[in-house]
């Protein structure tokens, strides 16, 4: 298949989804007064998905979220006496920072990954909101997943499976973040 016939398959794509997908009117920025770094895990998030710690105690987050993609990293940190590679999205909301923590193989963080790295840099600088919610697996399992969205509504999604290459998802996926916030 030529670029051009790709690009325009890509195009086609994007097309679809936003057909298949109704706007819905965005919410306001940011969590309304929560904490600065969230982690996203289904069982710990009483539920929701997403937490603060304080002092030890997890504190259930609002599963919707409205903000700008800052920043990806994937630093590796030290969990429960492992060293373990994590995901962080960094959004803006409010004049603050909120950090977004979650394994860099978890079905959050693929999700996120793919969206971005189909969505223009000019999309991804306009305030993004994310939704979670609880999505049960075909083997039974339930994890986190979560509907990301532009800023008129529109759902942002790329279809994924475990086994895309994922080091060139997250190339792209970086350096459409990167050139959506001018760096």
């Amino acid at each position: 298949m030529t670029q051009t016939m790709q690009a325009m398959t890509e195009l086609l794509e994007r097309i679809a989804i936003a057909l298949e997908t109704p706007a819905q009117p965005p919410i306001s920025e940011g969590f309304f007064d929560y904490g600065q770094k969230v982690y996203c895990n289904l069982s710990k998030g009483n539920g929701e998905g997403w937490y603060t710690l304080e002092d030890g105690n997890a504190f259930t987050q609002k599963p919707i979220f409205r903000g700008r993609v800052v920043g990806l990293r994937f630093p590796t940190l030290e969990r429960r006496g492992k060293e373990v590679v994590k995901f962080h999205l960094f959004m803006r909301a409010g004049g603050e920072t909120t950090t977004f923590e979650s394994g860099r193989e978890c079905y959050f963080s693929k999700t996120v990954l793919a969206a971005l790295a189909l969505a223009s840099p000019e999309v991804l600088s306009r305030p993004l909101q994310l939704a979670t919610y609880v999505k049960e697996l075909r083997t039974g399992d339930k994890t986190l997943a979560v509907a990301l969205r532009d800023s008129a509504g529109n759902k942002l999604a790329c279809d994924w499976t475990n086994a895309d290459d994922w080091e060139a998802i997250t190339g792209l996926a970086v350096e459409n973040v990167r050139a959506a916030v001018g760096r």
